[in-house]
């Protein structure tokens, strides 16, 4: 990865974690940041649910209430929860899921971006995804 601007060949994830919370303090702006970012890169592996209603029925100003990100073999939940952010870290199997781990925000992303830093080796969604994080675009 050393040919991404400003990153080595393993950027410091717990410097990317700290760098991705502290541009979003408002966790509301958080998870809409986050969660633009990975469904520009990422498309249908990000499910993004606003407060209107869901994802079809979304009205301009709806609040995002919660993001999903599919990465095989977890899935990465964060879900609004008054003035913080609930996060899970999920894995299914045959359609049942097997496991499901509560984890603190700053866990929650260096996992998230941990498993990006992994995908990102062969998939160049996963490798944009990862920039626009760490970089911050």
């Amino acid at each position: 990865m050393s040919d991404l601007p400003g990153m080595s060949d393993q950027p410091d994830l717990e410097l990317s974690v700290a760098a991705v919370l502290a541009n979003n303090r408002d966790v509301k702006l958080l998870l809409r940041v986050l969660g633009k970012s990975l469904q520009d890169s990422l498309g249908d592996r990000v499910e993004i649910k606003h407060s209107g209603g869901g994802l079809r029925h979304r009205k301009e100003g709806d609040e995002v209430q919660a993001i999903v990100v599919r990465l095989d073999p977890d899935d990465y939940e964060a879900h609004l929860d008054g003035h913080t952010i609930r996060c899970t870290v999920g894995r299914s199997s045959g359609g049942i899921r097997i496991r499901n781990e509560q984890l603190p925000v700053e866990q929650w992303l260096q996992r998230l971006l941990g498993a990006l830093q992994q995908e990102a080796t062969g998939n160049q969604a996963a490798r944009q995804a990862l920039e626009d994080l760490v970089v911050g675009r």
